[in-house]
Order: C-alpha cells, then structure tokens, then sequence
C-alpha cells in the first residue's frame, strides 16, 4: 500500500498520469565516463592547462613585482631612511599593489572558468546529440545521467538494456572500453 500511495504521489508531482507513465520509456547514461573516453575532452584539458600556465606566468609576474616592491620598502624602513611621508607613500602603493594581485587572482580564476566553458560547450554539444540520437532511435522519452558532478549515484538500479552509456560510445565513434563491456 505504501509503494502505491508513493507512486501515485510521485505520478502527482511529475503531472503524469497512469496511461501517462505507460508510455514513458526511460534509460540511463554515464555522462563522466563518456566525457572521460571523448578524444575532445582530453584536448580541452591540454588547452585548459596551457591557458592556466599562461595564467600563472603572468600572475606570478605580478607577485614577483610586488614582492620586490615589499622588500624595498622593508630594506628602507629598517635603515631608517623613509621619512613618514614617504614611509605612508609606500605603505599606500604597496596596499594598491596588493588590491591588484587579489584583483588578478579573481580575474584569472573567471577566465579560467569562461576558457574552460568555451572548449566544453562543443564537446558537450555532440554529447547531448548523440545522448538525443541514441535515444530517439531506441524509444527513449527521458535519459537520465547516472552520476552527478560529486560522484554520487542517481540510479541505484536500472535494467542492464535501459543502460544507453554503450550505445552512446558507438554512436560517437569510440570503442567501448573491455571493462565496461
């Protein structure tokens, strides 16, 4: 009773009826492991790591400067050569200085994130086609990924032939992996 009235409550919230739930066919994927064997994604990774080396060139550049600029200062003040003006001069450049290299870590990491979306989005793009071919052409009314981003499992059970991840593979051209047969 308590699996019919669980039904019946999940049925009510997706707005789907009886006759609805009969026509519906669903299967799963792997999406991680998919993106995993993509030939394109181990390119967008190279890409990715050369644009953060660029990235952390330019801000170690930066760090470099600032700390140059800091043991200056430190080398001046310890031998009593800064008069207050000067010492409250530098001691305002140096907190300028430091605004910017945060300013710069912020600015690298948005970067990075936007670089990384710009070579995903085409790799993400023939996925979902061939997640959508694969799908039309078996029934498929839904196609649910079978991992989430923190590695947990959303399907715990599944009908072996409702596991599209194979077919999925083909379809893009890579070899199914032996352990995944």
């Amino acid at each position: 009773m308590k699996t019919s009235l669980a039904l019946a409550a999940l049925l009510f919230l997706c707005g789907l009826s009886a006759p609805a739930l009969a026509q519906v066919k669903i299967g799963y994927t792997n999406v991680e492991l998919i993106l995993a064997y993509m030939p394109e994604s181990r390119a967008v990774e190279k890409g990715l790591q050369t644009f953060e080396q660029k990235l952390a060139t330019k801000l170690k550049a930066q760090e470099g400067f600032a700390q140059g600029k800091l043991a200056e200062y430190q080398d001046l003040e310890a031998r009593g050569k800064l008069t207050p003006e000067q010492r409250a001069e530098r001691e305002r450049e140096l907190q300028k200085l430091d605004e910017e290299l945060k300013k710069a870590g912020a600015d690298a990491e948005y970067e990075l994130a936007t670089k990384r979306q710009q070579l995903l989005d085409p790799v993400l793009q023939k996925l979902q086609n061939a997640i959508d071919e694969v799908a039309k052409a078996g029934g498929y009314t839904l196609v649910l990924n079978q991992t989430t981003s923190a590695g947990v499992s959303t399907i715990l059970y599944g009908p072996p032939e409702d596991d599209l991840t194979e077919r999925i593979l083909t379809k893009l051209g890579i070899p199914v992996p032996k352990e995944e047969r």
